[in-house]
């Protein structure tokens, strides 16, 4: 009697405890399916498009969270994409080629933002193309898309931009080139989004002179090129092709809501340490941000990396990346 007063007990007890094994087991399973995908992008517009990401702490679905990190430039962003601590990156056209080129296992899933550079001028005597002639062009960086766009635009042209122009790279930040022209410091310069919209906004002297996305159509018969790339490490593609679509899909999702919310994404760029609100909000309309998978980018793509490598080969790594460069997922 004592004996099955112990076993009915002891079935109790089982039957008592049994939907917390089953809960925690559940739970493990779920956590060993977890999976973190670690992302970079980088301060200024280039991080613009991925920041709705955040709106759910990254989480896409409940095995699913991106952790999104923020960089001060891409050196940093390559090193870590080459040693593989990162699964994904936003970086520019040509870095990805040249990263490719370089044996970094990555390839492009996507194109996420597209071309947004102006000719700016505060001096009212510079009215047209040939009024650059032995004029001094301030670019934000030597070998910068910025940089690259001058020089195959200058001599679309018709100058010689070793003798013609003076080409001045004395002033690397974007935003302190931004401020010497609203200080009325410089006359000339070429700079992206957001610091086109900040110039024009703070000094009534300033003029766009030339867009540079229309003369690039214009020149090579295509739209806008694309300036900046969504690349996948291929460890990430090897472990976990199952997600890609997932992932891919929550970046477009994100791209398009930033568009339709500036106000919004702008408090979150702050948050995330991209860039101040103040001068993300008014720029994410001029920004060019858009959502193309490798495969319909692949044209644009192809032609603005032939393009920089006629022009400069060292800036696309040396040869124009082949097909395997381009994720179909």
């Amino acid at each position: 009697m004592r004996k099955k007063i112990v076993l009915l007990v002891s079935l109790v007890l089982f039957i008592a405890v049994m939907p917390t094994l089953v809960a925690q087991a559940a739970q493990e399973a779920l956590a060993a399916d977890q999976v973190i995908v670690d992302m970079a992008v980088m301060q200024g517009p280039s991080g613009f498009g991925t920041i709705g990401l955040n709106r759910n702490e990254g989480r896409l679905d409940d095995q699913t969270r991106i952790d999104l990190s923020v960089y001060p430039s891409p050196n940093e962003v390559i090193a870590r994409l080459a040693n593989g601590e990162l699964d994904i990156a936003a970086l520019p056209t040509n870095v990805a080629a040249n990263l490719y080129a370089k044996g970094v296992p990555v390839k492009t899933a996507a194109v996420v933002g597209e071309g947004m550079l102006l000719f700016l001028t505060t001096d009212k005597t510079i009215t047209e193309l040939s009024d650059l002639q032995d004029r001094k062009i301030s670019i934000p960086g030597s070998g910068s898309t910025p940089d690259q766009m001058t020089k195959i635009l200058v001599s679309a042209l018709g100058f010689d931009y070793e003798s013609d122009v003076q080409l001045d790279y004395s002033i690397a930040s974007p935003a302190q080139l931004a401020q010497m022209m609203i200080a009325g410091k410089l006359d000339l310069a070429v700079l992206p989004e957001p610091f086109v919209t900040m110039v024009l906004n703070a000094n009534e002297q300033a003029v766009p002179l030339l867009d540079v996305q229309v003369l690039w159509s214009a020149l090579t018969g295509t739209g806008n090129y694309p300036m900046t790339v969504i690349v996948v490490s291929d460890g990430f593609i090897a472990e976990h092709s199952d997600r890609l679509p997932l992932v891919m899909g929550a970046i477009k999702d994100s791209v398009e809501w930033v568009n339709a919310n500036p106000g919004d994404a702008g408090v979150m760029i702050e948050e995330a340490g991209i860039m101040k609100a103040a001068m993300a909000t008014p720029a994410i309309p001029r920004c060019n941000l858009v959502f193309r998978t490798a495969t319909e980018g692949y044209d644009a793509m192809d032609t603005y990396l032939k393009v920089l490598h006629g022009f400069d080969y060292a800036s696309v790594g040396g040869s124009v990346p082949d097909e395997s460069f381009y994720l179909a997922y």
